[in-house]
């Protein structure tokens, strides 16, 4: 059963989103990884060089975020599993918000899984963008990565505490790996766990950008219909065929408006592709301020470049058109699964 605190903030998030107000935080612990990705520059200097986050200033950070009222905050980096006070810094986001992850697994054991879940993390996915080893290894730069997340995948699976607790596979649509990803959907399904994905922005790496197509949405959404544990919103994969490289994108983005992101020193910007446009710093900035700011920013700019997930989700449960069919897999994404017997 889900506590009367929990269920408190869901309501007070879902009477945020009626309103469409600000939902969702991505916050950068750290910089610092133990994999240079191919699709990531955040592990190289200067990015690399910056200090991670403390946990008295996340303490802060909470205390500023409370009049928004609940956010879904997404932990990251870097590698978050890389930083000391992780667990407390869970408990202490978790009291008022919704904090889930995403990591590359390399640290993950029983053990931390479990405090995980007891700390309050609703939910963690791990990044796998091929089906085999060798490519996703090469593109981490890290021999033993792809076995390295397949068993953090099942670690986590199997030391939830809540029944509401989710775990994710989490794949990025490159140039390359459209053929992967139905495999590893499967591979998803065979661990008793869900599946994500979110397009590339050539905005954080140096990978190729692809050109999408209307073949691509029409593959996403014919392995969607095929495979129940494929839970990223159809509304969103519909969309990929718009993003394209020349820059024509997909408009307006709600950036600044339902959705931000604060980097490890305190810098708030509407999106982490627009670090080099700040509307303030969380640290010493009240967040009356920051929110007009963003507020300002989103009105004015007219970006399109990036579809990644933490900005197409929720725009097409905000300000998408088949409601139904994104509410359902949003469900799918939320709902509460059986503990296993491990657990």
């Amino acid at each position: 059963m889900i506590s009367a605190h929990e269920f408190s903030k869901w309501t007070r998030l879902f009477y945020s989103g009626l309103r469409k107000r600000m939902i969702h935080l991505n916050l950068q612990l750290l910089n610092q990884c133990n994999f240079k990705c191919d699709i990531c520059d955040f592990w190289k200097p200067p990015f690399s060089k910056m200090p991670q986050m403390s946990l008295e200033q996340i303490r802060l950070v909470a205390e500023k975020l409370r009049p928004l009222g609940p956010q879904f905050i997404s932990i990251g980096g870097g590698e978050p599993l890389l930083h000391k006070e992780l667990l407390e810094i869970i408990r202490v986001l978790g009291k008022d918000n919704f904090p889930i992850m995403i990591c590359n697994g390399w640290y993950m054991t029983p053990e931390k899984a479990r405090m995980l879940f007891e700390a309050g993390l609703y939910e963690v996915s791990i990044s796998v963008d091929y089906a085999s080893a060798d490519k996703h290894d090469a593109q981490r730069n890290m021999p033993g990565a792809f076995d390295r997340a397949l068993k953090a995948l099942v670690m986590l699976k199997e030391n939830r505490v809540h029944r509401y607790q989710r775990v994710h596979m989490i794949s990025v649509v490159m140039e390359d790996n459209i053929d992967d990803i139905e495999p590893l959907v499967k591979m998803s399904k065979d661990m008793g766990i869900t599946h994500l994905l979110t397009f590339y922005s050539n905005s954080r790496g140096r990978k190729e950008i692809r050109i999408a197509s209307a073949e691509i949405a029409r593959r996403l959404l014919d392995i969607q219909r095929r495979y129940p544990e494929f839970v990223s919103l159809p509304g969103y994969l519909a969309r990929f065929a718009e993003a394209d490289e020349a820059g024509h994108g997909i408009g307006p983005c709600y950036a600044g408006k339902n959705l931000f992101n604060i980097d490890c020193q305190g810098n708030v910007a509407r999106c982490i592709d627009k670090l080099d446009d700040p509307a303030g710093n969380i640290f010493t900035d009240s967040i009356d301020q920051i929110v007009k700011v963003l507020n300002a920013q989103f009105r004015s700019q007219d970006c399109r470049q990036c579809w990644t997930s933490c900005r197409g989700s929720i725009e097409a449960l905000l300000y998408g058109k088949q409601k139904i069919a994104n509410l359902s897999a949003y469900y799918r994404m939320i709902k509460p699964v059986p503990l296993t017997k491990s657990a």
